[in-house]
This record gives C-alpha cells, structure tokens and sequence, in this order.
C-alpha cells in the first residue's frame, strides 16, 4: 500500500518545483521472487532502468513497473545496480570505446562509474514506482528537473547547516550509477543523464538527474520550503525599474 507520508512528500517536492512529471522511487532486492509478489507491479522482461523511471515519471497510474535481471538490456544499469557481478569486459573499459580516444581512456573511464557490482552480484531485481503510489519503501529516490529546479533542490539541502553538494559528473551510466552511490551511503547525487538515458528513457535535452537518499527527503522539503521566500520557483524576474522604449516607438506629447 501507498505511504500517506510518501505521498505527501512527493505533493509537496512536486509542487515546490512546478514539476510535470513525478519523483520515482526505487527498490532493489536481493530476491526476485520477493519483487515479483508485489501487488500491482508489471513485470517487465524487456526494459531497462531508465525506461523503468521514465514509466514511472510519466505514466502514474501504469508505473509501477519490476523487473528482473534476465528482463534488463543494459549492461552499464546492470553492473551500477549491483543485478549483476561487473563482467571482465565492461571492467576493462571495452564497452566505452566509442566514446573515447584509446583503450587506456576507456579503462580509466570505467574505472570513474561507481558500480555496485564491482563487489559482486547483490540483488535480483528492481521494483519502480511514482514516490506517492510506491508500494514499499525506497532504497532511492530519482528526480529529473531543469537547472533551475535543480538549484531549488539545492538551496533547500543548503538551508539548514550549509552543506554544499559535491558531485562527480561523468555523464556516463549516470542515474544508475547515482542510484548505486545513494544505495551505498550518499546524501544527495547530480548527473547529467546519459546518452543510453536520453535514448531509452527519452530525457530531454534541458534535464538534469538528481538522486535522493530517503534518510534526508523530509529535511530537503524542509528547506524548500524555507527558501520559498526568497527563491520561489520558477524564479521571478526583479522588474523594479523604469520601461525605457526607443523614442520613435514612445507615444509623443501631442498623442496623449
């Protein structure tokens, strides 16, 4: 059943940011029987996570969405999320070739993604859900939004003892590594999706990916709502000062 506190947080962060879309959250499970028992979840059996969170995002009433390691296509979402152990050839960088000069570029990118299963395999499957209809409680909570939604959330983090993010930007395996990160202990991650995120989970060009860690949700609202005063979103232009038109276009003495 749905969180009445899930669902108010996911209101409340949605309504702060004049968002179009949903926050999602994200389980992962060491048994796939167990995610497959969750009521009104789709199994899908050929998705990838970024097409999982995009359902999710978009679709509410149909975004409930499990699927199992045999039904995820991507080997980078597979190996961050730990559904698997990391192969030999995406840890030697193979995999990366296209994007960079030479063998040695492309191992030293790999070796800059956070992958949960670089220590091996640990879970079996990835429950996801819109974050005011999740089912369960969330391992991670995904959230796509424009620069300035982002610098919203991020005076909100900001508000109570001054803690700025520092964030790794590879753009590379982005939200599923982001999602691993958060997994693994961090408060808060920001990427830019990827090219894979962008292809499969149809994110458009102006969006950045941020991650949450449900331990700090409500302290993040919070502060939100605290700047609201000063930096409600979308930011107001100041327009305190006189309108100045060129004088062949102002209404001469005679006209008035």
């Amino acid at each position: 059943m749905p969180d009445v506190r899930r669902a108010a947080q996911a209101r409340d962060f949605r309504a702060l940011l004049n968002m179009g879309s949903y926050p999602v959250g994200v389980k992962l499970y060491e048994r796939a029987s167990e995610a497959l028992e969750v009521k009104d979840a789709r199994h899908l059996r050929s998705t990838a996570p970024c097409h999982m969170l995009a359902l999710g995002r978009h679709y509410r009433d149909d975004g409930i969405t499990v699927s199992t390691s045999h039904g995820m296509k991507c080997l980078w979402g597979l190996a961050c999320l730990g559904l698997i152990d990391t192969p030999e050839r995406l840890a030697r960088g193979e995999l990366n070739r296209p994007f960079t000069k030479d063998d040695q570029a492309a191992k030293a990118l790999q070796d800059n993604i956070f992958m949960l299963g670089n220590q091996g395999q640990r879970y079996g499957a990835m429950l996801t859900a819109p974050l005011d209809l999740m089912p369960v409680e969330p391992d991670a909570i995904v959230a796509y939004l424009t620069p300035g939604q982002s610098l919203k959330v991020l005076l909100g983090y900001e508000y109570a003892e001054g803690k700025v993010l520092k964030a790794v930007v590879g753009g590379q395996s982005s939200v599923c590594s982001a999602i691993a990160k958060v997994i693994a202990g961090e408060d808060i991650v920001l990427d830019i999706p990827c090219v894979g995120d962008r292809t499969w989970g149809l994110v458009p060009d102006d969006h950045l990916v941020m991650v949450f860690s449900p331990r700090i949700f409500d302290h993040l609202i919070e502060g939100m709502k605290a700047t609201d005063k000063f930096s409600t979103h979308p930011f107001r232009p100041f327009l305190n000062w006189p309108v100045i038109f060129p004088p062949h276009m102002e209404p001469q003495a005679k006209e008035l």
